[in-house]
């Protein structure tokens, strides 16, 4: 009785969620894959038990069947979701419901479920959803909407591997144009946009496509063709995602003491250094990517900092502060 329980525990792992399925044989090979000794016969007999006591289904229009669980099977879970679990759950519903697949998520929505009534046992407690936020530490900004249809294919493109042909509408522009041999390497979040890290043609420097302009994706038959050493935790690292051009900068900064507390904590680089001046100020001493977002960081702290290296980059803020100036009509 055991090893039938095992194995029959195992047949319920191995059949996909509706619109997916598996055959018998596909189960059976599943499971003398698994290391169990079974015929064939006793799994199609077990099939026809199971499916009395769950929500498994059976495609007949065709043979050989093809066998799933109910697309609103509330899913398998034994023991039930610890509480660790489900919090788990619910943070991945919140929080990264934009980075996965469509498939995944369909997949994923009856755990979601479980989650929820898993943590509203806990009765009148306000629950983890009503305790828990993240906070981007900038301005926030309305999420763009995405094509449905588009993210599916894409997704399912960046999974398999495959080519994609994308119409694109760049901005500013009112007509779109077409990919025709778009290579995706990664997808990547920042901020409330998406966007598809990706090579074009036969081109080996990584380009950036917003997924909120993508007007149609279609998955072609040739597989993508990476960029040799390409590593998406690198390409981030270099600064890219921030709009810079992957060089680095050994960056002086001077901060008043209230704008460079937080440093101390969080550094720019591993090798930031932090030393008090005479006149109260804090020089901030570090090598990074040089990037638009590390402009953009140092014009928010307005009057509080005072570029002193690289040269180039203090003449851009006196510029910019000079352009300010006469904007606002300072003398």
């Amino acid at each position: 009785m055991p090893d039938t329980i095992a194995r029959q525990w195992e047949m319920l792992r191995l059949i996909p969620r509706h619109p997916a399925k598996k055959t018998a044989t596909e189960i059976h090979e599943g499971l003398v894959g698994g290391g169990y000794e079974v015929t064939k016969r006793t799994v199609e007999r077990d099939l026809l038990d199971l499916t009395r006591l769950f929500p498994l289904q059976a495609d007949e229009r065709s043979r050989p069947f093809g066998w799933s669980w109910s697309a609103d099977a509330p899913g398998l879970t034994i023991p039930g979701l610890s509480l660790s679990q489900a919090l788990t759950f619910q943070l991945v519903q919140q929080h990264l419901r934009p980075l996965l697949p469509p498939a995944a998520l369909a997949e994923l929505d009856p755990y979601f479920r479980l989650a929820a009534a898993r943590l509203s046992e806990m009765g009148p407690r306000r629950s983890w959803a009503d305790k828990v936020r993240v906070v981007a530490p900038m301005q926030a900004l309305l999420v763009p909407p995405l094509k449905k249809d588009v993210q599916k294919v894409l997704y399912e493109a960046l999974l398999a591997d495959r080519q994609v042909k994308i119409r694109y509408l760049k901005a500013g522009e009112k007509t779109p144009v077409d990919y025709d041999a778009v290579h995706p390497l990664g997808l990547v979040q920042r901020g409330a946009v998406l966007y598809l890290v990706c090579t074009f043609y036969g081109y080996q420097d990584p380009f950036l496509l917003v997924l909120h302009r993508m007007k149609a994706v279609e998955m072609l038959a040739a597989p993508v063709s990476r960029p040799a050493g390409f590593d998406i935790d690198a390409y981030i690292a270099s600064g890219q995602m921030g709009f810079g051009n992957g060089k680095m900068v050994h960056l002086e900064l001077l901060l008043e003491a209230d704008a460079a507390r937080h440093l101390a904590e969080t550094p720019l680089s591993t090798n930031q250094r932090l030393t008090p001046m005479p006149d109260g100020r804090i020089r901030i001493q570090a090598t990074l990517p040089e990037t638009e977002q590390l402009r953009w960081w140092i014009l928010g702290f307005g009057e509080k900092a005072e570029v002193i290296r690289p040269r180039r980059m203090r003449s851009v803020m006196i510029v910019t502060a000079q352009r300010l100036a006469a904007l606002y009509g300072a003398q």
